[in-house]
């Protein structure tokens, strides 16, 4: 059996497309949440101490890596992308694990 996974992403929204962000965010969820996503925490930061700055933060446990990468490669999120790069400055996907 796969071991859970937690997905976090940080991101930095373009503050001249914020109909983007908004309809990306919108379309997005339903997705993390059909591919077996649990919602831990939707965060907006408020200091950087070091590094680049981004704007908010979404943590998610998957029951696997292997959902939350299948998701990401669907043909769903895939309608998503050009929305989402227009959407925002930077986005970091990152499916974490166990150390």
């Amino acid at each position: 059996m796969s071991e859970t996974a937690t997905l976090v992403v940080t991101a930095t929204p373009n503050p001249d497309e914020m109909a983007s962000v908004q309809d990306y965010l919108k379309s997005v969820m339903p997705l993390l949440l059909e591919a077996g996503g649990t919602p831990v925490k939707r965060l907006k930061v408020s200091d950087v101490i070091n590094g680049h700055a981004s704007a908010m933060v979404l943590v998610m446990d998957f029951p696997s890596a292997d959902a939350a990468r299948d998701l990401f490669s669907s043909p769903a999120y895939g309608d998503l992308v050009a929305t989402r790069d227009k959407g925002f400055r930077e986005m970091n996907i990152l499916i974490t694990g166990p150390m």
